[in-house]
């Protein structure tokens, strides 16, 4: 299963990226550089999914750590993306590559380049990854097997976003039972909260009073529909 962590240094302009994309949406956790000794005992301690070093930032640490990373057995699958600085010189992307980095990103910082780069490393469809639109009723059950109402409003192969006044804590454990507008067959998926729309704290004022829920199985014919489902759907610009 993917850690869902990413090791990054404290800038907020990647973080700002990171926090309002579906990565934050998803659940992974941004882990600063800055509360470890170095990038390479960052990346030892939590085992991230991803490293991201900004040359601006940490200079030739940035490569050091790199260099370290992939010569080491136990940690050289962890992907290393690196965040170059303004007016880069072409001995500098050289010297990335040579360290061993999975991928590095030029600035000006465009959130859709990163996004692509940081998806690809991961293995991860960013179509997929993108939340789309919906609205579609469905079925909560909770932990006795009561039934509540609740709609659809986005959704994404890891989960959706469930419009409803009823609201449950964080981490709990639910059933969802839903049909996918176009299909017949009911689907019926265990989810764990992620977050609440609350409507005396309201996280996202765009978003209804309702829960964020990622789906917790690794169901493949569950994965296939959804998959297939958002493949029909078309794209927004």
């Amino acid at each position: 299963m993917l850690n869902k962590k990413i090791v990054l240094n404290d800038n907020p302009g990647l973080l700002s990226v990171l926090e309002n994309s579906f990565f934050r949406r998803e659940g992974f956790a941004m882990l600063l550089i800055e509360g470890y000794a170095s990038g390479v005992q960052a990346v030892e301690a939590e085992a991230p999914a991803l490293a991201v070093f900004d040359l601006e930032q940490m200079g030739e640490k940035a490569l050091d750590s790199c260099r370290k990373i992939k010569q080491d057995h136990l940690l050289n699958s962890t992907p290393v993306l690196l965040l170059l600085p303004e007016n880069v010189s072409e001995f500098l992307v050289e010297a990335c590559w040579a360290a061993g980095c999975d991928a590095v990103i030029p600035r000006p910082l465009v959130a859709g380049r990163f996004l692509d780069a940081a998806c690809g490393l991961l293995g991860i469809s960013r179509r997929l990854a993108r939340r789309f639109p919906v609205n579609f009723q469905l079925k909560i059950l909770d932990t006795t097997q009561k039934k509540h109402a609740g709609s659809c409003v986005n959704l994404n192969a890891g989960g959706m976003f469930i419009a409803t006044e009823i609201l449950f804590p964080i981490d709990t454990r639910l059933v969802i039972d839903f049909v996918l507008p176009g299909l017949q067959s009911v689907l019926q998926c265990p989810v764990r909260v992620a977050w609440v729309n609350h409507p005396e704290w309201l996280k996202r004022n765009d978003m209804p009073c309702g829960l964020g829920v990622q789906f917790l199985k690794e169901n493949s014919g569950l994965q296939t529909v959804l998959r297939e489902f958002m493949e029909s759907l078309p794209v927004k610009s």
